[in-house]
């Protein structure tokens, strides 16, 4: 069942693959994955450092791309997103079925996973939350499983995928919150007495050690990378608590409400500490930050769909209750699940097209300039600068900045190509004579300059 689960969720991500589109994050991750190509440690864009970037999905795209061709590399690393939101629909499947031991309750949190809008639309990115969700989630179903088991070669293996995890998104840091809190509230502190989990914590710092080591070598100190991501993040505009949480209540729907009931029904026993832990601490690890976007959550999507579906049997169980029949309760769970799935396919689409709209324009303007002209030497709109690598990925790029040294060198006729978002300064593109305007994107907002005498492929 699991297997089939996989594949199902696998083939929708697939179908809903998204065609003219791109981030500015995947494009960066690409970039980077290229360069690992020739070089393990090279870790760089440009010519910079760039590890405020965690390295587990780059590193796993760019062992990918040594089987892709370079024109397919976009769609590669989509397809590494795709595979990882298909494991962990079947994930979210065995692990509800090993909290509840119900197979119908185990695939409806399982499709709620699928069907979740965030879990859906980034499971067909070129970023990092799907490879994140599942390392997340896996790390918290090996400890479940090894303390219910009693398998300390479990909780040892947990630990370790919990370093993965931290090192595939630096969110992936409340992880140690989270299991702190459920170990803390199923037994105290009595779990530090078992070596397992003092020894667990030393396999987390050594999977981290490598990535800590050349943060020292390469950028200025071991533990710089988390902290320029940290700067990055909060450097970009904030967003108020109250404002992220409707964001989400409006992204995710009815699903939300159905997860804060599950949450509410939840026993204190083992599995509720823990995915009360899971949600609350892993929510409260992106409320605290303040930059926040949307699909910083995704990675909470498995717990919100085993709450959700924990909610929908609980609201089965009432209504069971109050028309005192007993055979009503599966019945009419599959009767709710399957209405309340439409509304989420719907939002999942919806959100989905919002995304494929994102980028777009740079896809449009990148592919006629890179198919047109080559170019050693690039200046770009600082918004498609990431971007820029993937067309040209042996060019020299520049951004559009109102300095000395950009405009000597447009007076010179440096750069080959030139792509001019309106909103950028101007410069002295035209009034230096050596640039002709190629084309006016006036619907996207661009121009693509060439240097006269550029010769066209």
């Amino acid at each position: 069942m699991r297997g089939t689960i996989s594949v199902f969720a696998m083939a929708i991500a697939i179908v809903f693959l998204p065609s003219r589109t791109i981030t500015y994050d995947g494009a960066l991750y690409i970039d980077i994955a290229r360069g690992l190509l020739k070089n393990l440690t090279n870790y760089t864009y440009q010519g910079a450092y760039m590890m405020y970037r965690p390295p587990v999905y780059v590193y796993t795209i760019s062992f990918v791309f040594r089987f892709t061709s370079p024109n397919h590399y976009l769609t590669a690393a989509r397809l590494v997103s795709v595979f990882f939101y298909g494991m962990t629909a079947g994930l979210v499947y065995v692990f509800a079925l090993e909290i509840w031991n119900d197979r119908l309750k185990a695939l409806a949190a399982s499709l709620f996973y699928i069907f979740n809008p965030l879990a859906f639309t980034m499971g067909t990115r070129e970023l990092v939350h799907s490879e994140f969700t599942f390392f997340y989630t896996l790390s918290l179903y090996l400890l479940y499983s090894g303390r219910k088991k009693n398998d300390p070669s479990k909780i040892y293996l947990a630990f370790v995928t919990a370093g993965i995890t931290i090192l595939t998104r630096y969110t992936g840091l409340s992880i140690i919150g989270v299991i702190i809190a459920y170990l803390y509230c199923a037994e105290h502190w009595n779990w530090i007495e078992r070596k397992e989990y003092p020894v667990g914590f030393i396999f987390l710092f050594l999977v981290l050690s490598p990535w800590l080591y050349m943060g020292h070598i390469h950028y200025g100190g071991a533990f710089k990378p988390f902290s320029v991501a940290m700067q990055y993040v909060t450097s970009a505009p904030p967003v108020s608590a109250f404002t992220y949480l409707e964001e989400l209540a409006n992204t995710l729907g009815v699903l939300f409400f159905l997860a804060l009931i599950g949450l509410i029904f939840l026993k204190k026993n083992d599995e509720g500490w823990l995915l009360i832990s899971w949600f609350f601490i892993g929510l409260l690890g992106i409320l605290t930050v303040t930059h926040k976007e949307a699909r910083f959550v995704t990675f909470l999507s498995p717990v919100i769909a085993l709450l959700a579906s924990h909610g929908l049997w609980k609201i089965s169980d009432l209504i069971r209750n109050a028309t005192h029949k007993e055979d009503i309760r599966k019945y009419l769970g599959v009767i709710l699940l399957a209405i309340l799935l439409i509304p989420m396919g719907r939002s999942a689409l919806n959100l989905k097209a919002q995304w494929d709209d994102q980028g777009a324009g740079y896809v449009q303007v990148l592919e006629y300039a890179s198919y047109h002209y080559p170019a050693k030497w690039l200046l770009v709109s600082p918004k498609m600068y990431t971007m820029a690598g993937v067309y040209y990925p042996t060019a020299i790029i520049q951004v559009i900045i109102d300095r000395k040294q950009v405009r000597e060198r447009i007076a010179e006729g440096r750069y080959d190509v030139i792509i001019r978002m309106k909103s950028d300064p101007k410069l002295n593109i035209e009034s230096s004579g050596m640039y002709t305007l190629s084309r006016d994107f006036m619907h996207e907002g661009f121009q693509v300059f060439v240097r006269s005498h550029c010769a066209r492929r």
